[in-house]
């Protein structure tokens, strides 16, 4: 059920399921902060995209619903893009969407560059492992 959170009580709780040392569970920590913000704002769709740039393209790590778009959804009215740095260094991209008109104020895009962040360190540290696994399969699905 949609329960419309503030900014500051979502990041704390997003932080917390990124530092939280569950790596066993069927669900990934990509899929829980997707699950929060979803959940928690007015968001129809996120989906988290590692960077692959030895291919020039960018591999879905995560969404909110079952299926990759492609494009934005039928039902989107705003759209936002946010890209997760490291050092400079693009580690991907986070794409959220709303069926809302105009539905990303100044709020929503310091919540979602800071959420960027956590996902950009949290792929580059702790989450490492989802990473190279998305571009063990992404060779493996080249190769085949």
């Amino acid at each position: 059920m949609k329960t419309y959170r503030p900014a500051n009580a979502l990041l704390a709780d997003i932080k917390g399921v990124l530092a939280a040392r569950q790596f066993g569970s069927h669900r990934s920590p990509l899929d829980l902060v997707i699950e929060r913000l979803c959940q928690g704002r007015h968001y129809s769709w996120v989906g988290i995209y590692l960077a692959a740039p030895e291919h020039n393209t960018r591999q879905l790590l995560g969404s909110g619903n079952d299926a990759h778009p492609g494009t934005a959804l039928p039902e989107t009215r705003s759209k936002i893009l946010v890209s997760m740095r490291l050092a400079g260094r693009e580690v991907g991209v986070f794409d959220v969407e709303s069926d809302r008109e105009s539905a990303f104020g100044a709020e929503d895009r310091v919540l979602l560059e800071n959420v960027a962040q956590l996902l950009a360190l949290f792929l580059s540290g702790r989450g490492k492992y989802l990473a190279r696994k998305a571009r063990e399969n992404y060779a493996a699905g080249k190769t085949s």
